[in-house]
């Protein structure tokens, strides 16, 4: 028997190919493909399939970690930085500029008016007032008499004392006969040189003796010429402590009191104490005006006429002398005075308002504004500059080094300003014109 033979159905069938899009439909009928051969057909499409989807995937991974790794916060650190600088370029300060100080400044100073020299007047022997011709107020000349004493211990002294110098004139005269007529005995050997020369020293001492009552009889003339008190100098009476009949004894000791104080008036002393940066414009000649209480609407002039030639350790100021002239007497010793002094400036300084100073942890600075050439002209860079600060004159200081007349600084800096912040700056106005004085005539 023969073996059957296969089934026409087992026989493997070709994998049919896919046909081209532009297969008609008619051809798809003719041929159907069996039920298993679509899902074999169709596993390597799959698997390409899933590989790009995976790929695809990780694209999107890696632009997503790209954007919010790397970009985003770019984007945000930009948009911060806009926002800081158009936050810094609408921020709006008011500058002043720097000027050169004038050659010529006046420095004002209390001072107290002195006379230009004085004495208090006291007794140079004892004695009783006999009577006082002048009194406080009035004006004196050297040698006039201001008062008289009477002395009459000193009167009844000086009488002795020339009795004695008569007493000793005649001792003289005899011990000096005698000394001669022992020199001619010694020429003819009668005597010895022994006997001779103490003939001599007792001339001598005659001699001495006279010559030291003299000088008592002098002392005493003296003490009885100065019972008249004279004026040592030109000048006013300015204390008077004497009356008639008081007893007054020499020297200015316990018992002695001021009988009379002469204060010359005309020219007067004044002393100020200059602030040290001051010191080198301090000269002789330098000019000075006065203003004073009594005389509200008149200026007295002076002239600088020497200084101490150091500063004073204590206060940090120079001594200096102002001669004030003063013929009509105007001016009383003791009076306070405004003394303004003109002081040139070799070397003029910048001057710069004082509220545009910053004081912190980093020193003394300014915040200098710097030009960004913009079309409106408004619009400023800030620099934050350390600066040296000289004389301070209240409302301006003045800065030794780096800024320059013209310099554009921030008034009233706030805390917050940076180096390197854009604003808008804009100029210090100009203070309003006092109004006209006028006069209400219908009152």
């Amino acid at each position: 028997m023969s073996p059957p033979a296969p089934s026409p159905e087992k026989k493997p069938v070709p994998q049919p190919q896919p046909a081209p899009a532009t297969v008609p439909a008619s051809a798809k009928t003719q041929a159907p493909a069996p039920a298993t051969a679509p899902a074999k057909a169709t596993e390597p499409r799959k698997s390409s399939s899933s590989g790009m989807l995976w790929v695809v995937i990780g694209l999107l991974v890696f632009a997503g970690l790209f954007y919010f790794l790397g970009v985003a916060p770019r984007l945000a650190q930009k948009s911060s930085l806009d926002q800081e600088q158009k936050l810094n370029t609408d921020r709006t300060v008011i500058y002043a500029q720097a000027r050169s100080a004038a050659p010529k400044t006046e420095l004002s100073l209390p001072g107290t008016l002195n006379a230009f020299q004085q004495a208090s007047i006291y007794a140079r022997t004892n004695g009783y007032v006999k009577r006082w011709l002048v009194d406080i107020g009035d004006l004196v000349h050297e040698g006039d008499l201001l008062a008289e004493l009477d002395t009459p211990e000193v009167d009844q002294q000086l009488t002795e004392a020339k009795a004695t110098v008569e007493q000793a004139k005649a001792s003289l005269v005899i011990a000096q006969q005698t000394a001669d007529r022992w020199d001619n005995m010694v020429k003819a050997h009668a005597v010895s040189q022994q006997e001779a020369d103490e003939k001599d020293a007792t001339r001598d001492e005659d001699k001495a003796t006279l010559d030291a009552d003299q000088a008592i009889v002098q002392r005493l003339t003296d003490q009885q010429n100065f019972k008249q008190i004279r004026a040592p100098f030109n000048g006013t009476i300015t204390h008077r402590d004497i009356e008639v009949g008081n007893l007054v004894v020499s020297g200015n000791g316990t018992g002695t009191h001021e009988l009379y104080r002469i204060a010359q008036i005309d020219p007067l002393r004044l002393y100020v104490n200059v602030p040290e940066a001051y010191a080198p414009a301090i000269r002789p000649g330098v000019k000075a005006t006065l203003h004073v209480q009594s005389y509200p609407d008149r200026i007295f002039e002076g002239d600088v006429v020497r200084s101490s030639g150091a500063i004073d350790n204590a206060s940090k100021t120079l001594q200096t002398e102002v001669d004030v002239a003063n013929k009509d007497g105007a001016l009383l010793p003791g009076t306070f005075a405004e003394v303004r002094l003109e002081i040139v400036d070799d070397t003029p300084t910048i001057l710069i308002p004082a509220n545009t100073l910053i004081v912190n942890s980093s020193g003394t600075q300014v915040a200098l504004l710097e030009n960004t050439n913009d079309k409106e002209g408004d619009h400023f860079k800030v620099h934050l500059i350390p600066v040296k600060v000289g004389r301070d004159f209240g409302t301006e200081v003045e800065i030794l080094q780096v800024l320059q007349a013209g310099d554009r600084l921030v008034t009233n800096p706030p805390a917050d300003l940076s180096d390197g912040m854009l604003v808008t700056g804009k100029p210090l106005p100009k203070p309003p014109a006092p109004p006209p004085f006028t006069i209400d005539r219908k009152t």
